[in-house]
């Protein structure tokens, strides 16, 4: 049974808002899942974020519930244990396996993703395809799929949002300086059984800040 909630995540880029923002307006409901680096030092990230959910919640009459986990420590154990090329892969599944627990927690089984084909290196269609195999019993939507980036912010422009996401913010650290475009799944799955992700997965859920707005 599809249930019309669904776990977004967002960050404080132009496509995932607008995935967000595509959803509610078809009357879906969103829980947000933000992750945030220590770069973010002065909570510029966690602050423009929240502003973000904030306008996309008038888009909708719904209370609005917000998952905000620190991710260093995630984040430092794949750069340590994994290959180092794999890391936007494996940070991505492991966001995505956390977004299931939370869903199975908050009785929702969509989750959505503000993937642009190509657009970075963790959405070539390889990429992309090595995602599949996590969400058991879900469905993983990308309503942004096919879109350039002038229609993204063309809409994020109508939403009201440009001048507030176009403005400075913390960035992730933790990139590779050469990193995969076309992942095998053999190779992750061999890289994911040096950790232990169940470990990961339960840390960071227990860990979460959660706003009610």
């Amino acid at each position: 049974m599809i249930v019309k909630k669904f776990i977004s995540l967002i960050s404080g880029g132009f496509d995932s808002p607008l995935a967000a923002a595509l959803m509610i307006n078809r009357g879906f409901i969103p829980i947000f899942l933000t992750f945030l680096t220590s770069d973010d030092k002065m909570h510029s990230m966690k602050n423009k974020v929240i502003t973000i959910i904030k306008k996309l919640k008038e888009l909708t009459k719904n209370p609005i519930k917000v998952y905000i986990i620190d991710y260093d420590d995630s984040l430092n154990v794949l750069k340590t244990n994994c290959q180092r090329k794999l890391t936007c892969v494996l940070c991505k599944r492991l966001m995505i396996r956390i977004a299931r627990i939370i869903g199975l927690r908050e009785n929702a089984n969509i989750i959505l993703t503000g993937d642009i084909l190509g657009e970075q290196a963790s959405q070539t269609l390889d990429n992309i395809y090595s995602y599949n195999d996590i969400a058991e019993d879900f469905i993983i939507l990308r309503p942004l799929i096919a879109y350039d980036k002038n229609e993204v912010i063309d809409a994020i422009r109508e939403l009201g949002l440009y001048d507030l996401i176009s403005h400075p913010s913390a960035t992730c650290g933790f990139n590779p300086q050469y990193p995969e475009t076309h992942a095998k799944l053999k190779e992750v799955l061999f890289s994911e059984n040096k950790i232990s992700l169940k470990d990961m997965v339960n840390k960071s859920i227990k860990s979460a800040e959660i706003l009610n707005l």
